[in-house]
């Protein structure tokens, strides 16, 4: 540090007069000692939108789910897929009331457990759907604290279904294998390998008449975010390929498979206009028998050749390519 930068006694003591009078203004204590609140999942976040192929998996999940449900309770149903959120796992299972569906799920190749969620209100309608009640036509007790063995059969086979579409609506991008491992319906005693976690919330809410219910699917992010390479979009993984990519010999791969038409021109006459409209039904034109045919390819000729007969059927031997190679020089 140079000389220059040091204030002498003299600029010093002028200084603290200065504060002392209030001539030279202190900023805002509070402000200094203020703070900016930070969200430790804007990373999730920012890797949650590099994988847009999760939107369309959901709603193909939808669709799926519309025709499993419709096929099980024989009611007109409608299921959309919610926006897909990020949850800690243990304020996700503070916030279930007792009691609810949680099946825990395995699925692979998913390195880690997942739930699916159905509350009790929603296995109670769909109970009364099963045995044909009206939409509404059930009220549902908000004060008992276990599910009746009829919800938790309603519960087995919604989640069964589920995870049956789950693995139809995923089979595009990866294969997956689901299994169902436990189920609970008190929170309190749900096992969370990390409650502190981070994890995708993918609801699907179910919609019958004026009545409006969901699924829940809760995955650790941590299993998901292992996928991104293949959850991310076309034009990403396109970007994100290695350099030097051999497109002149991807082309001519394809190009071998293109279907063009083959055609035999036997021969040929001038005539004039009038010749022309003299034609009637059983005009004769007369030919002459050719002794070399031309080949066309999409109707441009391409080779000579001797016509005959090979196997019971006409055939073109070539006897000569045209070179077009020349013409252009």
């Amino acid at each position: 540090m140079s000389t220059k930068e040091v204030l002498s006694e003299g600029e010093l003591d002028a200084l603290m007069d200065s504060v002392s009078s209030g001539d030279v203004p202190l900023e805002d204590a509070n402000a200094s000692q203020g703070y900016q609140p930070f969200d430790f999942s804007t990373r999730e976040q920012a890797l949650l939108a590099q994988m847009p192929a999760l939107k369309t998996i959901n709603e193909k999940h939808a669709l799926a789910l519309i025709q499993s449900i419709q096929s099980l309770f024989k009611i007109p149903v409608e299921v959309e897929p919610a926006a897909t959120t990020l949850v800690k796992l243990e304020e996700f299972v503070m916030s279930l009331s007792e009691p609810t569906g949680i099946n825990t799920v395995e699925v692979k190749p998913l390195n880690a457990s997942s739930f699916v969620v159905l509350s009790a209100e929603f296995l109670s309608f769909f109970v009364n759907q099963y045995f044909g009640g009206a939409p509404g036509g059930a009220t549902f007790n908000s004060s008992r604290t276990k599910l009746t063995p009829t919800e938790k059969r309603i519960n087995d086979l919604i989640t069964t279904s589920f995870l049956s579409d789950l693995e139809s609506s995923w089979a595009e991008k990866i294969a997956l294998n689901t299994n169902q491992v436990s189920f609970e319906s008190n929170p309190d005693f749900l096992q969370v390998d990390s409650p502190a976690e981070l994890a995708l919330k993918l609801s699907f809410v179910v919609k019958v008449s004026e009545w409006e219910g969901s699924i829940d699917w809760v995955v650790p992010y941590s299993s998901i975010e292992l996928l991104k390479n293949r959850l991310g979009s076309p034009a990403e993984v396109v970007k994100q390929g290695k350099p030097g990519t051999n497109w002149e010999g991807y082309f001519r791969k394809e190009l071998l498979s293109v279907d063009l038409d083959v055609s035999g021109l036997y021969s040929s006459k001038s005539v004039s206009i009038s010749e022309v409209l003299n034609l009637k039904m059983g005009s004769i034109v007369p030919l002459k028998v050719p002794t070399d045919v031309m080949l066309c390819i999409e109707g441009q000729p391409f080779c000579y050749g001797e016509h005959g007969v090979l196997n019971d059927k006409k055939s073109i031997k070539i006897k000569e390519i045209l070179n077009y190679e020349d013409d252009s020089s």
